[in-house]
């Protein structure tokens, strides 16, 4: 699946949880969303994050992200509660879209827009450069249609600490 507008993909994404069979939890999100507080992510650094990602279905399988999202979130007080909200924790995990994810009030636009956009390749690898030293949250979204035609998957995440110069190796599961 090759999408050339990650931010279609991320609304995609939010509209299959959405309607996805049961309803979806509404989540209000308690920490007001700060553009200000996230608008680094646009700086250039000298720091990267590359690395692979798998989604594990079931104790013996699992799907690479071959020609998925992949997603670098600023880490603030808004997308921390998030994260938590979806994955349990805020520093690594998995959400299958069968176990229906929450949905969030309010869902700034912006939010979705302050992140880096990329795709895993053939060989589930993927990669960020130029990135400035800051707190990421690098989200995976591993998507596909089953044999019924309906979609599965779910999506992957890992917390990341930069530093100035680092050259980070993220390995997902």
């Amino acid at each position: 699946m090759k999408f050339r507008n990650f931010h279609i993909f991320s609304v995609i994404l939010i509209v299959l949880i959405s309607g996805s069979g049961a309803a979806a939890d509404l989540v209000q999100v308690k920490s007001p969303f700060n553009a200000n507080e996230v608008k680094w992510i646009q700086s250039t650094g000298n720091s990267s994050i590359s690395g692979s990602a798998f989604l594990q279905l079931n104790e013996k399988e699992k799907k690479g992200c071959a020609g998925f999202g992949v997603e670098l979130l600023p880490v603030a007080g808004y997308s921390n509660e998030r994260i938590l909200n979806i994955y349990g924790n805020n520093s690594q995990g998995q959400v299958l879209m069968k176990d229906n994810p929450p949905k969030f009030t309010p869902d700034p636009t912006e939010y979705h827009e302050l992140v880096r956009k990329s795709k895993c390749d053939e060989k589930n690898q993927f990669s960020f450069k130029g990135l400035p030293a800051g707190e990421y949250y690098v989200i995976f979204f591993i998507i596909w249609k089953d044999e019924t035609g309906k979609d599965d998957g779910g999506a992957v995440m890992r917390r990341v600490s930069l530093k100035a110069g680092d050259n980070v190796v993220v390995s997902a599961l």
